[in-house]
């Protein structure tokens, strides 16, 4: 609805109903999005990404399943 077109105060109210309305579902999005974005940029998943991406010169992930197990060991005895 184009807001020149509003002439009675019930079209008006429906128009600020229709606004509201779409401020929260964007509101819900951002939200979403943020915490989306948070969860993907947390320090864990920013370590195993980058893990990840150098893993593909080097073999990280052979490496500290070697050093788990070296730690298991001493742990255990």
């Amino acid at each position: 609805m184009k807001y020149s077109d509003i002439k009675t105060m019930d079209q008006l109210e429906k128009a600020q109903k229709q606004v509201k309305s779409r401020l929260e579902s964007k509101s819900v999005e951002v939200k979403e999005s943020f915490y989306d974005m948070r969860e993907s940029y947390s320090p864990g998943n920013m370590l195993m990404s980058g893990l990840k991406s150098v893993s593909a010169y080097i073999p990280v992930d052979q490496l500290l399943l070697t050093t788990v197990r070296r730690l298991k060991r001493r742990i255990l005895k």
